[in-house]
């Protein structure tokens, strides 16, 4: 599908109350939105604390059709963002320990759970992660002690990629099954996407704050 057919097809699937979203929906499926996406995806593996699934769930919402060259980009920007981590840790291990350190909800209990998974699972510690809520980030700069570049960079793409799938999918169904059964519009479901992210971080950074 060309990039105008894919608008078109968002246009025609778009009631008129839906209208004023049709210039963010073009972004988000368009090259600002692939950007935006692989920027995301280097910021959080840097400095950001926000996951690009947030990003990632909205296009999916939009445009599930594309969302797999945004899932695509999202990884490349974690694998750059990693590769910064990586190779600055392994030069300056001190800085990079004390700098992410500083960024918001990260906690000296998160470097110790990555370096105790490191030592007892290997590279699988990179895909067990994101199930335990610890940023990618804490892994890029523990893992010069464990592993050398090449391996850790290459497992980085399963490994973010696993979970950008997953979520994509969750909300590409949740949408369809909103829009088939309760006639639901993008202005509705951007609605309910923002009110899920806000919820689900107000929970998770509140739950890091109380340990």
């Amino acid at each position: 599908m060309s990039h105008a057919v894919g608008h078109h097809a968002i246009e025609a699937g778009t009631s008129n109350r839906d209208r004023p979203f049709l210039g963010g929906s073009r972004f988000l499926t368009g090259s600002g939105g692939l950007a935006l996406s692989f920027l995301w995806g280097f910021l959080e593996a840097t400095f950001f604390f926000v996951v690009p699934d947030v990003l990632l769930s909205l296009v999916a919402i939009v445009s599930f059709r594309r969302v797999w060259r945004h899932i695509a980009a999202a990884i490349a920007g974690a694998v750059c963002g990693g590769a910064v981590m990586f190779f600055w840790a392994q030069e300056n291990p001190a800085k990079a320990y004390t700098t992410v350190k500083k960024v918001p909800f990260i906690t000296e209990r998160m470097f110790a759970r990555v370096e105790t998974s490191y030592r007892k699972d290997g590279m699988a510690a990179v895909y067990l992660g994101p199930m335990s809520g610890t940023p990618y980030k804490i892994y890029a700069v523990e893992a010069p002690g464990f592993f050398k570049a090449t391996p850790f960079l290459v497992a980085t793409i399963p490994a973010r990629g696993w979970r950008f799938v997953l979520v994509s999918l969750f909300a590409a169904a949740g949408a369809a099954i909103l829009r088939r059964r309760w006639n639901k519009s993008v202005r509705h479901l951007t609605i309910l996407h923002t009110l899920a992210w806000t919820l689900f971080y107000i929970f998770y950074w509140t739950s890091i704050s109380m340990k």
